[in-house]
């Protein structure tokens, strides 16, 4: 068993959360095979952070204050992905997120508040009001500190071929070792894709978590499946601006909300996990056994208990996946369902 700073979190405010992506890589192809990207010939290369990291740093921003995103790149590409990351946080908001800074600096009573800023914050209507007009601009990296975040940036030693040769890039390998350098430090870590956005209902992240792992109405479960839903992002759409108009519009929508539920998620998504209850973290399960659990939590996801227990609803948090290929032609950024 990982021992978790030294005691289970007694409120909201004091779960220690963390959500994990990575190993991230910049890839090319030499002689029509995949080969990873060289930094010396590509100087515009971003190295291993993903196109679409801001995304979710904007939505992370609003629903996880005081979590930690921890980002591994390919240590070959470590440089530049650190060189390109800070230039990101040391830009100002209203250059990164034009259409929607505003709504990260609604709370001008407190700007260091850990409250949940939520989704209806987004509004393009709010952007006009007095309070948001008044809204002052600063960086990302300002911004993060304000809301208590932090970003770790990971090097990986990995042979080229393990990015080049196998499914998912290491990944599945990847999980045991983050678990074993990084779980004492948090009390609930997940492990999340570049690509996908955590989506929540009403609560920060923070206060799902507790209610599903520690509170008087835990589930008592080691780890939860989260609901993964797809939505295809057109390449003129793939900036900052579309993308995150895109999630607002799948929240605020409550008749294509109902269809993507049910006609566009993934069979299973990612894992979130108690820290005290894992030996290793895998992209899909918590890989736990009897004896790393305390007493009375279990292992719900393969026991094949209810469903309802094991995976965490669509009224909590859900992911969504900004795929660059279509499966559904409905389940795409700004298509509305078909009418039933």
């Amino acid at each position: 068993m990982i021992h978790v700073l030294g005691s289970y979190p007694k409120k909201t405010d004091e779960v220690k959360l963390s959500h994990v992506e990575g190993p991230g890589y910049d890839l090319s192809h030499f002689d029509r095979q995949p080969s990873l990207e060289s930094m010396a010939l590509e100087p515009s290369s971003r190295g291993g952070i993903h196109s679409r990291l801001f995304v979710n740093l904007f939505h992370l921003i609003r629903n996880a204050p005081g979590s930690t995103r921890i980002i591994a790149v390919v240590d070959g590409q470590m440089q530049r992905s650190y060189q390109y990351l800070l230039t990101i946080l040391n830009e100002r908001i209203s250059v990164l997120y034009p259409w929607y800074w505003r709504a990260l600096r609604s709370n001008q009573n407190d700007p260091a508040s850990t409250q949940l800023i939520p989704m209806s914050e987004m509004n393009l209507n709010t952007t006009t009001s007095l309070l948001s007009a008044s809204a002052v601009d600063i960086t990302l990296m300002d911004l993060m500190r304000l809301r208590k975040m932090k970003i770790i940036l990971l090097p990986v030693p990995t042979p080229s071929f393990i990015i080049e040769k196998t499914v998912d890039a290491g990944k599945y390998s990847f999980g045991p070792y983050i678990a074993a350098r990084y779980a004492a430090d948090y009390h609930v870590m997940m492990l999340v894709d570049g690509d996908t956005t955590l989506i929540e209902k009403n609560q920060t992240l923070q206060s799902v978590f507790y209610d599903r792992f520690f509170s008087e109405k835990s589930s008592r479960c080691a780890g939860h499946i989260i609901q993964v839903l797809e939505q295809y992002a057109e390449p003129s759409d793939n900036i900052e601006g579309p993308l995150l108009e895109c999630t607002h519009d799948v929240s605020s929508n409550p008749q294509k909300w109902d269809y993507i539920m049910k006609n566009c998620r993934v069979q299973e998504g990612h894992i979130v996990a108690r820290t005290d209850s894992i030996y290793s973290l895998s992209a899909n399960h918590q890989d736990t056994l009897p004896e790393y659990t305390p007493i009375g939590v279990e292992d719900c996801v393969t026991t094949g208990q209810d469903w309802e227990r094991s995976h965490l609803l669509d009224n909590e948090v859900v992911e969504l996946h900004l795929r660059d290929r279509k499966k559904k032609k409905e389940c795409a950024c700004f298509v509305n369902p078909p009418l039933s």
